[in-house]
């Protein structure tokens, strides 16, 4: 909460000072939406009992009476006298959300937009909260105002459709490239729900083998090569080591950046992209040409070209550390209220995905912590924060941690302009639907967490070490 001793104290002093009781008042505002750990309040604005209607009050820096009425619905006197009307806190009266709600939803300034937002969650967390109180006063929009919005969108869809359809920029411009996140560029090699550039992973495997003075990565790519046909260079294993030590000693080179299409399938730059792995190096550069075909090099490519089965196994071994090291899973924690079904609904998991690893946290000392740092990393609310807390304070302190493969995630854009996958959301929504009617007193989000994207995992996996 950000009302702090502070701010109570200034208020008495200043009550004092006019000769008001604190029982004949209310506060009003943001002052609630700073109570319930929504936002901070700028200033304190206040109402005060109609007794007080003479009264000629002082001057205040940040204390402020407000207009009679506040409410369009109920008279000071009654914000004051009602107690279904005010928050009790600290021997002072703080105006319900349910009004500021009401009044931020009449006036619809651009300012009052995220206020309610984060009031119509704060609704949908809290069970008392009284719809029945304002639904019959808030605006409606008229019928020809929907039709005409309905009409709006149907026509940006259509227009945005017809760009789409006449575009002709096939390709950037000779000198035009951009920076990728070149673990992302990695995962997005997937064909048909299954990953496809395996030869990738050979080649990463022979750069390991390079300058570690092995063999076997050396022996797999030397195979593969032969067994690719073809190369525009004379001695194609000299010129890859030299690219290899180019990397080592220089990092990546931006002016050379790799050839992809339209769904980021590598046409050109196998080699670089083996190396910024293996180098850890966070971006790469990338040209993309819309209409260029990719190259099939899935598992099954390796097996009809005689790879041995302990080949097979040490390059999808290999694969999987590969994504694992870059963080290309998602993380799901299962939370305490279905501590009961953890092996359950770890079934239903599988049924879809590859689970990497599973692993339970008993009794966990810090946990609070750990909950507030892992909502943190997304920028939740600190209020939202402590309702899944307050939600979970009745359970063992247990978790379950599960990395999950998902192939496709399918990402879009956030409102904040932050990833988020499809497939993620769907698997959270599918198990919430399963298990809240099996726990007591359920409300959003304390059953299972999934990170959005890759980002969060990162960090996230840096929680779970810790």
């Amino acid at each position: 909460m950000d009302f702090d001793d502070k701010d109570f104290k200034s208020l008495e002093k200043y009550l004092k000072l006019n000769e008001i009781s604190k029982e004949d008042i209310c506060l009003v505002g943001s002052t609630t939406l700073s109570l319930i750990g929504i936002r901070k309040h700028n200033d304190i604005d206040i109402v005060i009992h109609s007794k007080y209607a003479s009264k000629s009050l002082s001057q205040h820096s940040f204390i402020e009476r407000v207009n009679n009425p506040w409410s369009s619905l109920f008279s000071d006197d009654n914000l004051i006298e009602n107690s279904d009307l005010y928050i009790l806190y600290n021997g002072f009266k703080f105006v319900i959300p349910e009004l500021i709600y009401h009044k931020k939803k009449w006036h619809n300034r651009a300012k009052d937009q995220s206020d309610i937002i984060e009031l119509n969650e704060y609704a949908k967390m809290h069970k008392n909260w009284n719809w029945k109180l304002i639904n019959h006063a808030l605006p409606k929009p008229s019928f020809f105002k929907i039709i005409f919005r309905k009409l709006q969108n149907r026509f940006h869809l259509y227009v945005n459709s017809l760009k789409k359809s006449f575009r002709n920029d096939t390709s950037l411009h000779i000198d035009g490239f951009q920076m990728i996140p070149t673990a992302n560029l990695l995962a997005k090699q997937v064909v048909d729900h299954t990953f496809n550039r395996y030869d990738i992973i050979v080649r990463f495997m022979a750069i390991d083998s390079f300058l570690n003075a092995k063999k076997e990565g050396i022996n797999l790519y030397e195979k593969m090569q032969k067994n690719r046909g073809g190369s525009v260079y004379k001695d194609p294993g000299k010129v890859f080591q030299e690219l290899i030590t180019s990397f080592n000693n220089n990092g990546a080179d931006s002016n050379f950046p790799l050839l992809v299409n339209k769904d980021l399938h590598i046409v050109d730059g196998a080699h670089r992209l083996a190396c910024a792995l293996y180098f850890n190096e966070p971006f790469i550069a990338i040209k993309i040409n819309k209409k260029l075909d990719y190259s099939l090099y899935g598992i099954d490519w390796f097996k009809s070209n005689n790879f041995s089965t302990d080949e097979l196994d040490l390059i999808l071994k290999r694969k999987q550390q590969i994504f694992i090291s870059n963080h290309l899973y998602f993380e799901v924690v299962l939370w305490p209220p279905v501590s009961q079904y953890f092996d359950e609904i770890e079934r239903l998991i599988i049924e879809k995905y590859t689970v990497y690893s599973s692993k339970d946290y008993k009794d966990l000392a810090e946990f609070n912590t750990y909950i507030k740092a892992l909502y943190k990393i997304d920028d939740i609310k600190d209020w939202k924060v402590d309702l899944k807390i307050k939600g979970m304070s009745a359970y063992p302190k247990d978790i379950r941690v599960i990395k999950i493969k998902i192939s496709e995630p399918r990402f879009r854009k956030k409102e904040n302009g932050q990833l988020i996958s499809e497939e993620v959301e769907f698997l959270k929504k599918q198990i919430r639907e399963s298990y809240k009617e099996k726990i007591d007193n359920y409300f959003h989000d304390i059953i299972v967490h999934i990170g959005d994207n890759y980002s969060h995992t990162k960090q996230s996996e840096n929680l779970s070490n810790e």
